[in-house]
């Protein structure tokens, strides 16, 4: 664990929840860039995830799991990456467009009403930061909604930029399906964006224009309680990464990767006194066999499911983003 960091004066006095967040934010970031390496550096075998109903945009997405070691241990992980084909930006302008909203409207704009009624996609808020100049602060609530321009993160000494920001995202397309029944959750999770997550690469790879990647590492805290054994607030380390590609032929290509270390260790978390009632009884059925039963794949279709629902809700999120895509697109030059 990091050693709690030294506050410098800001204009607002810090409780000690926010002394709290500040040192799991110091300490998501150092661990996330870990997990991140280990993800552009992995190697092993890929399983298709099912859906499990039709989106708007095409896409695909796989399943992975792995090991890592992580302060000298050897840690599981779990992880999918989607690709998504996002649309067509025909422009002569396509590559600064894309830029500007990627890094400046993406997260500010990934909200919306859906034709049910009910919000969708993600509703950002931002709390603590600490500037280029070392010194932490908390935004005044009349500056707290939205997410910042991601080009306004550095490592420069200056007091205008800023090594992170933590922000709270409220997740509204979080929707599970029991038999004919279907159940809404309210989710939030808190994240923090640093420069480290982002990078602007023109020509990566042959037939690429521009690549363009944002991401962040999560936060150890559950802004909103729940029961759920591995999600916001229960992962030992996680990332999300976001990679938006523009192609020769002027499409776009999108694709978002999740992983977490170590693997779920509870489908439902009823407190610390009370055991998982899933992967809890699958172990209690292997000793009552004398291990000749194998709770492993209850494991492996638990671990799937839960993949396949992460992979449902940022589809969800990709479906609306490309709607607002294009109503920006509309907008005149003078308001985007």
């Amino acid at each position: 664990m990091a050693p709690a960091p030294t506050l410098q004066p800001a204009a607002h006095a810090f409780s000690d929840l926010d002394r709290f967040l500040i040192e799991k934010t110091e300490e998501a970031v150092m661990d996330g860039i870990v997990l991140r390496d280990w993800c552009r550096a992995r190697q092993g075998q890929d399983f298709p995830l099912g859906l499990g109903k039709k989106f708007q945009l095409p896409n695909n997405a796989i399943g992975y799991f792995g090991e890592m070691h992580f302060h000298g241990k050897a840690t599981s992980v779990m992880g999918c990456r989607q690709e998504v084909q996002f649309g067509k930006l025909d422009s002569p302008d396509a590559a600064t467009i894309l830029k500007d909203f990627v890094l400046r409207e993406f997260l500010n704009r990934a909200h919306w009403i859906s034709p049910d009624g009910f919000p969708g996609g993600f509703d950002v808020e931002r709390s603590l930061y600490q500037t280029g100049l070392g010194k932490y602060g908390k935004f005044a609530e009349s500056d707290a909604v939205g997410c910042v321009d991601w080009r306004d993160l550095g490592y420069a000494a200056s007091a205008d930029k800023y090594r992170w920001v933590l922000l709270t995202v409220q997740i509204h397309d979080f929707v599970m399906n029991f038999g004919p029944l279907t159940k809404r959750f309210a989710e939030a999770a808190c994240v923090v964006v640093t420069p480290d997550f982002v990078s602007v690469t023109e020509k990566p790879e042959p037939g690429v224009q521009l690549e363009i990647s944002v991401g962040y590492p999560f936060v150890n805290y559950a802004p909103l309680k729940n029961f759920f054994g591995f999600g916001p607030g229960k992962f030992g380390i996680a990332v999300k990464l976001y990679t938006f590609a523009l192609l020769d032929d002027h499409t776009i290509r999108v694709r978002m990767e999740f992983a977490a270390a170590p693997r779920c260790l509870k489908v439902f978390d009823f407190g610390p006194e009370w055991p998982d009632p899933v992967y809890g009884a699958a172990a209690l059925l292997s000793w009552f066999s004398l291990g000749f039963w194998n709770p492993d794949p209850v494991h492996t279709h638990m671990d799937t499911e839960m993949l396949s629902q992460h992979c449902r809700v940022h589809q969800s999120l990709m479906d609306g983003t490309a709607n607002i895509f294009k109503e920006w697109r509309a907008e005149p030059d003078g308001l985007r």
